[in-house]
């Protein structure tokens, strides 16, 4: 059988691109198709070129969720003594693991993506001048709006307490799907003049600290010892004139 894989990997070699790319369409009509491609009744060719040709917000959205795909497939298939657990409703975070104990706990994690702006990661400064210039920024909210007409509140905004874990996917600023940086929700930046809400743009540390890790098993570790930190200490007024100056963001949450 290798014999035989490094004979066509010569044979390859030799053709025209033209010619790889007809053997391509040969082997993708007799190869299973992924589950997308029968839902949706057309190749994986199709569904990327459409990708390529569709707006930045679209783009974006895309990126979204192939961040929190690694994550599943790279970072929790990893995580030993834990588990996922499936759910089908929308809930303000994007997974929730279970420790496979005799007294299991429940983790709610959050999977974000680096902020880009113009195509570029964007700085934490770019978002509020008063965070520091050597972190990058991530936007935490809802990808969709709404108001409560109950409350008289937006619905977009997270809360303190609707996740645990804000996973950071970092490939903007790295070029690596499977570069994640960990932080604790209760460790976020409060939204003023409402401390109950979790700021929008938080800073991201370029590399692990005493607030972000590399690793999901020592933020879990964060999260058992409970101990009271910030990813970085504000002044609220500070946050407070930043909102009062924001323009409208239109790109979206990702």
């Amino acid at each position: 059988m290798s014999e035989s894989l490094e004979n066509l990997k010569k044979l390859l070699d030799q053709c025209t691109d033209e010619e790889r790319a007809a053997l391509l369409d040969y082997l993708n009509a007799r190869l299973p198709q992924h589950p997308l491609e029968r839902e949706w009744g057309v190749g994986s060719e199709i569904i990327l070129s459409a990708i390529a040709r569709s707006s930045d917000l679209t783009k974006r959205g895309v990126r979204g969720i192939i961040a929190e795909a690694v994550f599943e497939r790279n970072v929790l298939a990893a995580l030993k003594g834990w588990e996922g657990v499936r759910f089908v409703e929308d809930r303000p975070y994007d997974f929730l693991i279970r420790a496979k104990i005799d007294n299991p706990r429940e983790v709610r994690v959050q999977v974000k993506l680096q902020r880009m702006r113009k195509q570029q990661p964007m700085w934490a400064s770019e978002a509020n001048r008063h965070y520091p210039k050597d972190m990058y920024v991530v936007e935490v909210q809802k990808t969709r709006g709404g108001f409560d007409p109950e409350t008289n509140e937006d619905t977009r905004p997270y809360r303190f307490g609707e996740f645990d874990i804000l996973a950071v996917n970092m490939h903007p600023s790295t070029r690596d799907w499977n570069k994640f940086l960990f932080t604790l929700g209760s460790w976020l930046i409060p939204r003023s003049p409402d401390i109950t809400l979790i700021e929008i743009f938080q800073p991201v540390a370029s590399a692990p600290s005493d607030v972000w890790t590399d690793k999901l098993e020592a933020c879990l570790e964060w999260l058992a010892a409970n101990q009271p930190k910030k990813i970085l200490d504000i002044a609220p007024e500070l946050l407070q004139r930043r909102i009062k100056n924001r323009k409208p963001d239109n790109e979206g949450p990702k």
